[in-house]
């Protein structure tokens, strides 16, 4: 029954074979729902198409830059070439997944079923390096840091426990049931927000009388903010919260590497301030502007007894 079920579908050639055709995105997500629904909605899958890329690019005029946006579809030990065809779908599926004829990742199959052939290189896949190849300056930055550093998998890609597939109905149902769950890692290339920054950003308040000494740690193995390219500022702002509620800013800071005002890994922002006599907490937020009102995201909010 298993065979005939398998000679009835339709072949998986098209997905590791690149001639005049090149392995679309969907065609994955004909089996990979979940994980081709994360990439639809992260900025890989944007990377060629988005609008403040095309204006930085004259309408993708500057071809060097094209290499990181729309990469050739293989796995590259070194920054991929651009790729000729199917440019719009940018980070897709094969540029990091297609290696020799196979389509590879870090984990074993759970399946009894292997539709097309498959290769497993946890050396690769759990390793910073595969990131560094476009984002190089933040790998660089990452290699010098010590022991003990988190991958950009472990920040960027959230642990999840389920099967690598997902049934879309019909006999998709027999070939995921054989599969078992499995701990693994989204594709959503998330930037943390402040749900989820615990151990990356130490705040520490130090008063002394009519004075306050404000200390912000970069924990993250990068600089704080980091990125070769594009427009990303934190905004640092300290205001002291009276008895009443009422808030008054004390300092707004703006950080960002173009300025090398960049925090940089393992270290530290400080500042002095002067607190009004009336004052009982301070309040600290950061936040992470980008192009667009609609992308900005809160790092830290917290307040502080005085």
């Amino acid at each position: 029954m298993l065979a005939v079920g398998l000679a009835s579908c339709a072949s998986f050639k098209h997905l590791t074979q690149v001639s005049n055709t090149f392995p679309q995105a969907k065609d994955c997500g004909k089996c990979h729902i979940e994980i081709h629904q994360e990439w639809t909605d992260s900025d890989h899958a944007q990377a060629y198409s988005n609008p403040h890329f095309r204006a930085a690019t004259d309408s993708h005029t500057f071809g060097e830059c094209l290499n990181c946006h729309a990469p050739e579809p293989m796995l590259t030990a070194r920054t991929p070439a651009v790729r000729s065809a199917g440019r719009e779908e940018a980070v897709t599926c094969v540029a990091c997944h297609l290696e020799q004829g196979r389509l590879s990742g870090p984990l074993e199959p759970t399946g009894r079923v292997r539709p097309h052939p498959i290769g497993v290189r946890p050396e690769v896949y759990l390793d910073a390096g595969i990131c560094g190849r476009c984002h190089r300056g933040t790998f660089e930055q990452w290699t010098v840091v010590g022991e003990g550093k988190q991958t950009c998998q472990q920040c960027h890609m959230p642990e999840v426990t389920r099967k690598m597939t997902q049934s879309a109905g019909g006999f998709a149902d027999l070939i995921v049931a054989m599969e078992h769950q499995i701990r693994q890692r989204r594709h959503t290339f998330a930037i943390p927000t402040a749900e989820s920054t615990d151990g990356m950003i130490e705040l520490e308040v130090r008063r002394d009388n009519a004075e306050a000494q404000v200390i912000l740690r970069n924990r993250l193995p990068h600089s704080f903010p980091t990125g070769d390219y594009g427009f990303r500022v934190l905004v640092l702002e300290i205001a002291a919260v009276d008895g009443q509620g009422e808030e008054h800013v004390l300092i707004r800071e703006e950080l960002a590497p173009e300025t090398k005002t960049a925090i940089p890994p393992e270290g530290t922002w400080q500042r002095t301030l002067t607190i009004p006599a009336d004052s009982v907490s301070l309040r600290v937020r950061l936040r992470r502007h980008s192009y667009e009102d609609q992308d900005v995201l809160d790092l830290l909010d917290r307040r502080v007894s005085l």
